[in-house]
């Protein structure tokens, strides 16, 4: 018996490359006769390919008469619609014997959704009044025009016959729904997931993001990378789209993830080339982009594919170096970030198996190969590495920086944790000395230095902000803590404040909040919100019992402003801590998918028995 080879839709995508490229014509001589029929030199050209490919000869010969089958009718019916204007439509049904079925019919264009209905009814043998048409996820109208309903020729049109028996019925009905509710729910969750991305990034242009670590845009490093305000919002935005995509490739809901990640390359599109070529995220994307192609069969998107997979490669060199030379001066260390270049590889060599070029296939499979030896670690010591406390993540990235060596991971892990705490003390320290700058400031245009430093914590740091709320203040903005009396004093434990800045305020500004509110963290995160990511000085004034306006504002908090919280959690859920999720993988799928192409190219063989 021989052994299983691709399936026949990817022959026929590996044949209809090789045609393209070879500019052969089927429907003409000489692989077409006078009479419309194969001629001999079609079998010939089977032959060829077959040998080409390394692919059985019976189902290369099949590809390629349905191919020169397909182009004849085209060719057929858009001369019949030139000439008279009479469109061929495609239709799929299921018949009786619930078979799927397919046919053809021409009709002018201009003849209604109900005339069409008719004419299938009587290829089919159905009754027109228990039928609907779909084209394109959407009913077609019965009262309006083929043409006003962007019908064309060669449309293709679903038929749903609702009433053969109640059981039929509802079975294809359900299917129907169900699809259609899939398709709402996830534009809905879409739209979900970009309303609460827009909100973090309205914070991000007011608040410091340190304190959320996905929001950080950092180099591989982990230090800040200073960006243009309007660059950033777009970036975060972008970012935070892609993490959700990811978050549902973790689940293998390639599917919603594409989704996604194609409204994330949207956004990143809106950031300048410098950018994108200072950050991998976007090569990341195109990466993943692709391999969700790959898990769904997508082989129609092969042209987009490969334009992402160029620029992906594009991009990493920009930001990486060719040869991984700035990688590694910056980072001390490449091999994380070479799972990308593996995942790259490999994705290169299923684009070119597919255009039928098997000689480079082959070649990127094998360094695809050579790099998933290099890269993959021992499960066991991972679990030894999570025996001492390190997280499975730490451990499969540690291992995989020190070529599987346990006792340097257990080393490189205790040093990363220590590079990235002093990242935050340096950070920390800056922050303190432009108050500290900021306060004096205030305090040499005679203000006292307890109103300057308040003023400057409320307005979030922007010193031309704190002048403003001082200038504003008709008395005494800030009463002392002694003065303010006992029933004032609250005391805010430092996990609360974090819990506040954690949504990306400011962490000085969610401590004023939160003992504006007496610690209560809902409150807190509604004024915050409210008020752009810092309290006004008239909020600040006003004992919490009082009702101005401001207040007044917060406790009738609307349900929009309660769903506004809802959705950014929700949001901040799908966001990683580690900032290298992105290179943590097990790599056991991409073994996986060499696995099989590599068996392809092998090409059949026959067992022996």
């Amino acid at each position: 018996m021989a052994t299983d080879g691709p399936p026949e839709n990817v022959v026929q995508d590996q044949v209809r490359s090789l045609l393209e490229n070879e500019k052969v014509k089927l429907w003409e001589p000489p692989y077409t006769t006078e009479n419309k029929s194969a001629s001999p030199e079609l079998k010939i050209l089977g032959e060829k390919y077959a040998s080409q490919l390394c692919i059985d000869l019976c189902m290369v010969e099949n590809v390629l008469e349905s191919l020169r089958c397909n182009s004849l009718q085209g060719l057929s019916a858009k001369k019949t619609f030139e000439d008279t204007g009479l469109a061929t439509i495609r239709i799929n049904y299921t018949s009786q014997a619930k078979r799927k079925e397919k046919a053809k019919l021409t009709t002018k264009l201009n003849i209604s959704a109900k005339d069409l209905r008719a004419e299938i009814a009587k290829v089919t043998g159905m009754n027109e009044e228990h039928v609907k048409l779909i084209m394109n996820s959407k009913v077609l109208k019965m009262d309006r025009s083929l043409a006003e309903q962007n019908v064309k020729n060669n449309s293709m049109i679903m038929v749903m016959q609702i009433t053969l028996t109640e059981e039929q019925a509802k079975e294809q009905e359900t299917i129907f729904q169900v699809e259609m509710k899939e398709q709402d729910e996830r534009k809905a969750k879409i739209s979900r997931t970009r309303k609460g991305a827009e909100i973090l990034a309205q914070h991000g242009e007011n608040t410091d993001l340190s304190n959320v670590p996905y929001l950080e845009i950092a180099d591989q490093k982990g230090r800040p990378i200073p960006i243009p305000a309007v660059e950033k919002k777009a970036l975060l935005l972008a970012m935070t789209l892609h993490e959700k995509g990811r978050a549902f490739m973790k689940k293998k809901d390639y599917a919603s993830a594409l989704l996604y990640l194609l409204d994330a390359d949207e956004e990143f599109g809106k950031c300048g080339s410098e950018l994108l070529n200072i950050v991998d995220n976007h090569a990341v994307l195109q990466l993943e982009v692709v391999w969700c192609y790959l898990q769904l069969e997508q082989l129609d998107c092969l042209r987009d594919a490969e334009e992402r997979l160029r620029r992906a490669q594009t991009r990493l060199n920009n930001c990486y170096g060719e040869n991984l030379e700035r990688l590694y001066n910056l980072k001390g260390n490449t091999a994380n970030e070479q799972v990308l270049y593996l995942r790259l590889k490999l994705l290169q060599g299923v684009v070119l198996y597919h255009k039928g070029k098997l000689d480079q296939t082959k070649n990127h499979l094998n360094e695809a190969e050579m790099l998933l030896g290099k890269l993959s670690v021992d499960d066991k010591k991972v679990v030894q590495l999570m025996s001492l406390g390190f997280t499975a993540q730490e451990a499969r990235l540690s291992l995989r920086a020190c070529s599987d060596d346990i006792d340097f991971a257990a080393s490189h892990i205790y040093q990363r944790r220590e590079e990235k705490a002093e990242i935050r003390r340096k950070e920390k320290a800056e922050r303190k000395r432009k108050k500290e700058e900021a306060v004096n400031s205030l305090v040499a245009m005679g203000y006292s230095e307890r109103a300057a430093s308040k003023a400057f914590r409320s307005a979030n740091n922007n010193l031309d902000r704190a002048i403003e709320i001082l200038k504003r203040s008709p008395q005494p903005t800030y009463l002392d803590d002694e003065e303010a009396g006992p029933s004032n004093r609250v005391e805010i434990s430092e996990e609360t404040i974090n819990q506040v800045a954690f949504l990306g305020f400011d962490h000085s500004a969610a401590e004023i909040a939160l003992r504006r509110f007496n610690g209560n963290i809902e409150r807190a995160v509604q004024a915050l919100i409210v008020h752009g990511g810092y309290l006004p000085s008239s909020l600040l004034n006003s004992p919490p019992s009082s009702s101005s306006p401001e207040d007044m504002e917060v406790e009738d908090s609307s349900e929009e402003r309660q769903r506004e919280r809802e959705i950014v959690e929700e949001v901040l859920a799908d966001i990683p801590e580690h900032e290298e999720d992105y290179l943590d993988m097990t790599l056991e799928e991409e073994r996986e998918v060499i696995i099989k192409y590599k068996t392809w190219l092998q090409g059949p063989q026959q067992s022996t028995s």
